[in-house]
């Protein structure tokens, strides 16, 4: 069952993509090893601990973390376990300290950046067909529009331009959501 429309209906198989339960195991597992790196920074977990996490975390599969689940019914404890059990004696360090939505916050806003990076990406080509169809239509007159009924000409570029410029807003605004 679909959460929303960009994850079932709508959307492209890219973004389609960064909603997928494999992706978002896979994005939990990135916030684990930042979490380690930072803590190993911070003096909270020894350094040889948070590198064996980087290097072996990846290795955990979404097929364990379900299996662990289903014994425990805890879907973020399981996920856990089946990183530390790829971690052999760096295991008691995965997930030091930290709550379950402490990673899962962290998952999804990783998860955003990669719809983000779709979309700013997507909307930059969109503008650039807006721009190129302004010019290819600059001269071609159309029935302008006012209160819903027939106005002054206008012309296609004109109308073109004018997306294109709306288009730019949504790119600046896109902007202002990047870190």
């Amino acid at each position: 069952m679909a959460i929303h429309p960009i994850e079932f209906r709508y959307g492209t198989p890219e973004m389609k993509a960064v909603w997928t339960e494999e992706h978002r195991f896979r994005r939990i597992i990135d916030a684990e090893v930042a979490l380690a790196r930072a803590e190993s920074v911070c003096g909270m977990i020894p350094s040889e601990a948070a590198e064996a996490i980087a290097t072996h975390a990846h290795a955990a599969s979404l097929e364990r973390a379900k299996e662990i689940e289903d014994e425990i019914h805890h879907d973020m404890m399981a996920i856990v376990r089946a990183i530390s059990e790829v971690c052999g004696d760096s295991a008691r360090w995965v997930h030091y300290g930290a709550t379950s939505n402490d990673i899962l916050d962290t998952a999804t806003g990783l998860q955003l950046h990669d719809a983000i990076s779709i979309l700013d990406f997507k909307i930059r080509l969109l503008l650039n067909a807006l721009l190129s169809r302004s010019m290819e239509t600059r001269r071609l007159v159309c029935i302008g529009r006012t209160h819903g009924q027939h106005g002054v000409p206008t012309t296609y570029g004109l109308r073109f331009a004018i997306w294109a410029s709306e288009i730019g807003r949504h790119i600046d605004r896109l902007e202002q959501m990047k870190p």
